[in-house]
This record gives structure tokens, sequence and C-alpha cells, in this order.
């Protein structure tokens, strides 16, 4: 059975979770990190899915490990450490469900995953390979390691996902980030973006260009989502949108990364392509649309992932 893996960070969202006597704000911990979500979202379906990163050696690290484990993810390539301790992530919700991030992480766990943390021949033909931008930070050890992870998998036929899923407060210069994300464009067989994430990557907020650019430098596939408006995907040849599913929103936090893990799921054991023929890649938008439109409905990225069960019935 291939296996889907999703390398980079595993943090902990503090969430808002009601007043205390006094009106303050009460923050509830929730485990989260896109890549981790993703791959909760995708073993929740079924998958095969595997999580590489680092924790810190401290109660939320363990924390995580068994969370993550507990959803059916493979953490054989998790581990802890002293030198940091685990990333945590301060989310404020608006009216509407939509969210921002303050991070606790200078540096965090994540950060020291290592290239002896990614094992040769860890990927075959077949299996997927998943990741983001918060372990590619300039002079980190994780960029190294997810230099390391990228290559093998490419060496090794693996179909290459990335999400750049942008966290600004995270970056002293968003120019740093925009340079490395465009980097890293030319690497991933299939790309996602948000809709407000274009123009920062693009100097464009239309689609179809941001689509030519990343398929004149070497990717197939380009997806877009765009929250209550629904998303779309657009290839070399092929282009095909959905509207938003009517659902009101709690917290979109993990929204995406349901997306990416049921988008990812329809891709498993497929060649590029096989992966680019216009039904398959029909059916994972409307699946991976749908899976997103369910998790905003519910309080937590992991928890509000949901099974394909509840897919097929919403």
């Amino acid at each position: 059975m291939n296996k889907l893996y999703c390398i980079g960070e595993a943090l902990i969202d503090f969430i808002p979770a009601g007043e205390a006597p006094d009106g303050t704000q009460l923050l509830a911990p929730m485990p989260g990190g896109a890549t981790a979500n993703t791959a909760v979202a995708a073993a929740k379906l079924g998958v095969h899915a595997a999580f590489v990163g680092k924790v810190g050696d401290d109660g939320f690290g363990r924390m995580l490990i068994g969370v993550i484990k507990g959803y059916g993810v493979d953490t054989a390539y998790m581990s802890k450490t002293r030198e940091a301790c685990t990333t945590l992530s301060f989310v404020t919700l608006s009216s509407d469900g939509d969210r921002s991030f303050t991070f606790a992480r200078k540096p965090g766990a994540d950060m020291m995953l290592s290239i002896d943390d990614v094992p040769a021949g860890l990927f075959h033909k077949g299996d997927i390979l998943h990741f983001g931008t918060l372990g590619l930070m300039p002079g980190s050890l994780s960029k190294e390691a997810h230099n390391k992870a990228i290559l093998n998998a490419k060496e090794n036929g693996a179909l290459i996902s990335f999400d750049p899923n942008i966290r600004l407060a995270l970056w002293d210069d968003p120019m740093v980030l925009k340079v490395i994300i465009l980097d890293y464009l030319p690497y991933a067989d299939i790309v996602k973006v948000s809709d407000d994430e274009l123009e920062f990557i693009f100097d464009t907020k239309d689609e179809q260009a941001a689509a030519a650019y990343c398929i004149d430098r070497g990717s197939s596939l380009l997806f877009v989502t765009r929250g209550k408006n629904g998303a779309a995907f657009y290839t070399k040849e092929h282009s095909f949108e959905i509207p938003g599913m009517p659902v009101t929103a709690v917290d979109t936090t993990g929204a995406g990364d349901a997306f990416n893990g049921a988008m990812l799921s329809r891709f498993l054991d497929r060649s590029l392509s096989d992966s680019l023929e216009p039904e398959t890649l029909t059916d994972a938008l409307r699946f991976a649309n749908a899976a997103g439109a369910v998790t905003v409905t519910r309080k937590g990225a992991m928890a509000g992932s949901p099974t394909i069960d509840e897919i097929n019935s919403f």
C-alpha cells in the first residue's frame, strides 16, 4: 500500500473557548499544525498516512504524538527534542469563524527536524510527499531535512504536493518567504493555494495566470481554494470550478488542511498522468471541497476533519 508522507510542523493551537467571569477570553489547547493536520485528515479517510516532524520533549509534544497516532497516522518518523519547546499558536476567531495567528516559536521544536530524521529510501513510486513553508526558514535544520525529503521523493517517483500555507507573522521579511515559495514551486507536481494568497505569491489575483506560472516552471496542477466561494483546479489543458457549500462557519482553522488530505487521498496509487485525468481531478475537487466545508462547522483542526461517511452524508 502506498503512503502519504506529510513533513513539517505539529503544534498546539490555543483556540477561543468562552470567557472567564471577568470577561477574559479563555483558550483551549488543540493539536494542530498544517502538515500534521493534513496527515490526520487523510488518515481519517482511510489513507495510509505518516507524519515526519519533531516536537518538544514536553507535555504538549507528548500529547501531539499520542493524538496524531490515535487518529491512525504512522508516527514512527516523529521525534522529540529538549533543545526547544513545542511550537504554540494562539488563534483569534472573528464572528464569522475566520482566524488570525500569534506564534510562540523562536525557535520551535519543529524547526529542529534534521536530515538524520529523514531515513534514506523512505519514498516509493506511488507515494506522495506533502510539505509547506513553515519548515523552510533560512538557516534552520528543518529546511535541510525538507530538501532531503523532497529530492529523495523526486528521485524515487513519488508525487510531491506543496501548500505554501502563508503565515506572515512568522517571517521577519515577507519577501524572503515569497522567494522561498517561488524557489520550491518547480519541485511540486501539485500546488494548492488559497485565493487570498494569490497576489502575494504571483503578483496577480488571476487564477489562470497563477496556474500558467506554476505550469511553466514544472508543476502540473494548481488547486485554488476560495473559502465559502468554493474551489477550482487548473492544469495545462483543463480547468474546473465548483461553488461553496452553504454551512455555518464555527472555526476555519484546518479547513485547507482537510481539503489537502481529502484531495491527496484521491491521488495515491496513481501515476501523474492518471492523476491529471479530468474525471479524477473533478472527483478530487468535489470530495475535497466537501471535506473543507464540514471541517469549518466544528472547532479544532484535527477533531474537525471528517470521516468518509461524514463527507458522503454531507
